[in-house]
């Protein structure tokens, strides 16, 4: 595994922006496929942000050798101005926040588990405001690709190739078969083996089975392809959920196995 050197925060690197995130990916003694934990939506700093169970996923990854991707809103970062009351319930303030959620994922980062650092709308919030890019300035501090809001992805696992279409994503809607659904919709614009979106707060993988036909060999070709929401780690009693009379929703981080020897993904939610 690549060893990454992890700055003191304080000492500011440019974070390296990238368009094309390539990426090898590496199997674990007597598995046949390499493991991503699609990681987002923790909220450190959040009354309800459940820290304790983000690192008991975190430190099996680690324990694990599994592969991470970071997708957004790892930090409440209430300021002035923000949607919600979190700029006077959050439990620390965001230069808090950023030195905790970077000293929370250095293990990973030094273990070169981290394939990648997404912005969300709430790291943004400051970007906005101040013209600083605290997401940028995290990916920088861990040394890790910084994937801005949406990026394509090649994971590169034995002899095959995976395409994955990664984003933070901005759907307000409310019900799973809802949140599925404009996440699907993206898989009509970018065809990719896998479409993950976080922002939603759920958890969940569909799979779409598409047929094209194969004019060289003249036959129907079919295709699997996997729509991923990936989750968060806010409690629902007192949240912004619950105040919108939104219904609670699934808990945690979806993780996929990417095949070595054979074109194929299975998940687990």
């Amino acid at each position: 595994m690549k060893r990454v050197k992890i700055e003191p925060f304080g000492t500011m690197r440019k974070g390296k922006v990238v368009k094309l995130n390539d990426q090898k990916l590496t199997c674990q003694p007597k598995k046949p496929y390499a493991e991503v934990l699609f990681f987002g939506d923790l909220h450190l700093g959040h009354p309800t942000c459940l820290l304790e169970k983000a690192k008991l996923n975190l430190d099996y990854c680690l324990e694990h050798r599994i592969h991470v991707l970071l997708m957004g809103d790892l930090i409440e970062c209430g300021i002035t101005g923000s949607v919600g009351d979190s700029v006077y319930t959050q439990k620390l303030n965001p230069q808090e926040q950023l030195e905790d959620t970077i000293e929370l994922l250095a293990p990973l980062a030094q273990a070169g588990l981290i394939l990648g650092l997404h912005a969300g709308n709430h790291e943004d919030r400051i970007f906005k405001t101040a013209g600083v890019n605290v997401a940028k300035m995290m990916a920088g501090t861990l040394g890790v690709p910084y994937l801005h809001q949406a990026c394509w992805n090649i994971f590169r696992v034995g002899k095959q190739s995976y395409t994955v279409y990664s984003m933070h994503g901005a759907s307000g809607s409310r019900f799973i078969y809802t949140k599925l659904k404009a996440a699907t919709d993206i898989s009509h614009y970018f065809r990719a083996d896998v479409i993950a979106h976080a922002h939603v707060h759920d958890v969940a993988a569909h799979t779409i089975e598409r047929q094209s036909i194969d004019k060289r060999q003249k036959k129907i070709v079919y295709e699997k392809h996997y729509v991923v929401l990936t989750g968060h780690y806010l409690g629902y009693q007192l949240s912004y959920a619950q105040m919108k009379g939104m219904p609670p929703s699934h808990v945690g981080s979806p993780k996929l196995k990417f095949f070595e020897n054979k074109h194929d993904i299975h998940s687990s939610t």
